[in-house]
């Protein structure tokens, strides 16, 4: 297969070395302080060419061979029974110093939940059932009452009347929210308040019959704390998320039941997301910087397209300007009914990456900007008479003086 970079239509001159910095601090140039601008942004545009490319390269290497196979065939972090208890947050990085995997039973008897009050049903165009003036009532949350007025005019019809205690209700700020629900040629008002057994309302009239005329006070849901046992421990806590690890490792209850959860490290799903994240940043570099030869970012469409052809039953998506998206529940259903041809799949582009990368580093830097450099400092790209060329690793403290 041709090298998309061959639309570059230059002569490769491989470097002596491969281009694999260690890190940020060996891939950089300095530039003085009188550096005309363009060759300053012409030195940081490579830069994180370089950089952003090392990058997927990286993300690439763990996706393709024998390493990719093997990624692929890890467990991720996940809940054995997401109806009881679903991950919702996994710091990856953490996961180096949990050997081995860890587990976390739950036994859950009871989620927390929000109180929910359903006011009657009323003709939405009907003269207000709310009685005509300034009404005042009382709503109590956790024992604790707030005294909240509504000004209800003799024009004033259902929807209106209604519109008009909602806000009364969420501007007290109460943690209880006002809802006004519409039905066909009806409305009613709902109540939601925090999750939590502490956190039940009740609600009075004080003068008028804001809360009588609109049946605020018809509970359909009680508030209650979530029940657990964790690794046989019994937690009693007003909300569903549980915080395990320092945070690094998020849990959300879901219903009653048995559920272990299973920390595991980065796997297939999450490298090629990472992957494809790499892959955009790489390619709003090329789209979207003038110092770089757009050629470049031609070729890289081209291969996106390419790529995104073939990937796009596993949930590959082509974008604009050589964007891509991944599709993770069309992925994961790939997986899960074809591991190893996903895997496979994953590979190939993680190869076509790495070529495209290995092919980029074979050019001299002069060829990759969008015109030609001075020849004070367009030497130092490919200057091999040094230790190493700057964008390989151990080649530190170059500074170009233009």
């Amino acid at each position: 297969m041709v090298s998309p970079l061959s639309a570059l239509g230059l002569t490769s001159q491989p470097l002596s070395i491969y281009w694999n910095p260690t890190g940020p601090s060996s891939s950089t140039i300095t530039v003085n302080a009188s550096s005309p601008g363009d060759a300053a942004g012409q030195l940081d545009a490579l830069n994180n060419l370089y950089a952003r490319a090392y990058q997927m390269m990286s993300l690439a290497d763990q996706l393709s061979g024998t390493e990719g196979r093997a990624n692929f065939s890890q467990s991720p972090t996940q809940s054995s029974d997401t109806t009881v208890a679903n991950v919702t947050y996994f710091d990856k990085t953490h996961y180096p110093v949990l050997v081995p995997a860890e587990q976390f039973q739950f036994k859950v008897q009871q989620v927390a939940q929000n109180q929910v009050n359903q006011g009657s049903t009323l003709n939405a165009t009907d003269a207000s059932a709310v009685s005509t003036g300034t009404d005042t009532f009382t709503l109590t949350v956790g024992g604790t009452g707030y005294n909240l007025q509504a000004a209800i005019n003799a024009s004033d019809t259902n929807a209106t009347a209604l519109s008009k205690i909602a806000q009364a209700i969420d501007a007290a700020n109460t943690g209880v929210t006002a809802t006004v629900v519409q039905g066909n040629g009806t409305v009613q008002l709902q109540l939601s308040g925090q999750t939590g057994a502490a956190q039940s309302f009740s609600l009075a009239d004080t003068s008028g019959n804001v809360v009588s005329a609109t049946g605020l006070n018809n509970s359909t849901q009680a508030s209650a704390d979530a029940k657990f046992f964790l690794n046989g421990t019994v937690y009693i806590q007003p909300d569903n998320s549980v915080s395990l690890l320092d945070g690094h490792l998020q849990v959300d209850l879901t219903g009653a039941g048995v559920a272990t959860v299973t920390t595991g490290p980065a796997a297939g799903v999450d490298l090629t997301q990472s992957l494809v994240e790499s892959m955009n940043s790489f390619g709003a570099l090329l789209a979207g910087n003038p110092y770089l030869n757009p050629a470049l970012s031609s070729a890289w469409s081209d291969l996106v397209q390419q790529q995104v052809g073939i990937l796009s039953n596993y949930g590959l998506e082509g974008g604009s300007q050589g964007l891509v998206g991944l599709d993770t529940v069309k992925f994961a259903q790939a997986l899960q009914q074809n591991l190893g041809g996903t895997a496979q799949a994953i590979g190939g582009l993680a190869a076509q990456l790495q070529g495209f990368v290995q092919t980029l580093t074979a050019y001299p830097g002069t060829s990759l900007v969008s015109s030609a450099s001075p020849s004070s400092y367009s030497t130092a790209y490919t200057n091999l008479s040094a230790s190493l060329p700057w964008w390989q690793g151990g080649a530190k403290g170059f500074s170009i003086t233009v």
